[in-house]
């Protein structure tokens, strides 16, 4: 680096501590809340590039804790340190039982959830999140990187996913950068045509979420079904 001024990364995660502590962590988004994990396995260094690193390579928190042993340690900087605080973390989520409230399917905190996941994606991005019909919460994936009425990803890509995760139900969610929450012809077609390939494999599409900068809008909830 150099004989430049160190950067202070003391003070970024003193004022990144106490803002969680004074306003709570469901503010953060994805590559933040890594951000600040990443702080207990990486004692002085600025984690953000390695937590954008992270979700590339895995594309979401919950791909960072599906990973194989072994992945974690091969993105750069990352040692045997980081793949314990990983492995911890996994074995604290399966001894409490869940990986979020079963209430993340209650319409006001799907909404706010959605928002925050799509905090600081800028590109149209399709996420799909699996869930059972009991509405335990399995785990999410990106999809695809473009509109959903592009319909370029691959319907087994959902199909396997739901599977792989134990559960039998998705809910569809992509963003539209433009903040205009209306779904075009082409995605209200694409979505009839996603849902009929889901239940002809005993998968319930549960809603499909147009998402802005501030607020999302279901498909079935405004077109009473579609």
């Amino acid at each position: 680096m150099g004989a430049g001024k160190p950067h202070n990364h003391g003070g970024h995660r003193s004022r990144r501590r106490k803002f969680v502590l004074e306003n709570g962590a469901s503010g953060l988004s994805e590559l933040e809340f890594l951000e600040m994990l990443l702080f207990y396995a990486i004692p002085r260094a600025d984690t953000v590039p390695t937590a954008k690193e992270l979700l590339q390579r895995f594309g979401s928190i919950e791909g960072v804790l599906d990973a194989e042993m072994g992945e974690i340690s091969k993105i750069k900087g990352l040692k045997d340190g980081a793949e314990l605080l990983f492995g911890l973390l996994r074995e604290f989520l399966a001894r409490y039982g869940e990986k979020t409230a079963p209430s993340l399917l209650e319409p006001d905190l799907m909404k706010k959830y959605l928002v925050n996941l799509y905090k600081d994606i800028t590109t149209e991005t399709v996420y799909a999140l699996y869930f059972t019909r009991g509405g335990e919460f399995m785990g999410k994936q990106i999809i695809f990187c473009g509109g959903i009425s592009s319909a370029k990803f691959s319907l087994r890509t959902v199909t396997e996913g739901v599977i792989r995760s134990g559960g039998n139900a998705v809910i569809l969610a992509h963003n539209h950068p433009s903040n205009v929450l209306v779904p075009s012809g082409d995605d209200i077609i694409s979505t009839k045509h996603i849902a009929v390939h889901l239940a002809a494999n005993d998968i319930d599409l549960i809603e499909h979420y147009i998402v802005g900068k501030t607020d999302c809008v279901g498909f079935f909830a405004e077109n009473n079904g579609i």
